[in-house]
């Protein structure tokens, strides 16, 4: 049962493709110039490709019997067991300065991010901070399934 799904903000939609768009011209005008018009435009397709899967990337959090399901689709996805599971919290608000999708966030810490509200879940071995629409409701769903287990 999924209990929070976040996207990215419109308006952090709109800086990264701004900066892919500017950066996609350059390319494109460049290999025009030099005459390796093909090799560009293969180029600037991926980019543009592997951009549009950033934007459209999502981070959720679901109940699935005895686990927490992590992902950040389209790029990745762990469980962690609801027994290892020490606290939940809510947790400062992420931006573009801590970065988007997976991130190792220092020792022992790793974050599913799409910036915004976010929690934190603290295990025996690692701290999650993980985006989320609602952090009250997700910590206090967590907390419910801790308890019944």
């Amino acid at each position: 049962m999924v209990i929070s799904e976040a996207r990215l903000a419109g308006s952090s939609k709109s800086l990264i493709w701004g900066i892919v768009g500017a950066s996609v011209m350059v390319l494109v005008v460049s290999a025009l110039v030099s005459g390796i018009v093909l090799p560009g435009l293969l180029v600037a397709a991926g980019i543009v490709a592997f951009t549009w899967a950033i934007v459209r990337m999502t981070v959720s959090i679901a109940v699935a019997g005895e686990k927490i399901v992590l992902s950040c689709k389209p790029f990745y996805s762990t469980e962690v067991s609801i027994s290892d599971v020490l606290a939940v919290t809510t947790a400062p608000e992420t931006s573009l300065a801590v970065g988007y999708g997976f991130r190792v966030m220092g020792k022992n810490t790793r974050g599913l991010l799409v910036g915004g509200p976010s929690i934190a879940l603290e295990t025996n071995n690692r701290r999650w901070i993980v985006s989320t629409a609602r952090p009250e409701d997700v910590t206090s769903a967590i907390r419910d399934h801790m308890t019944t287990r």
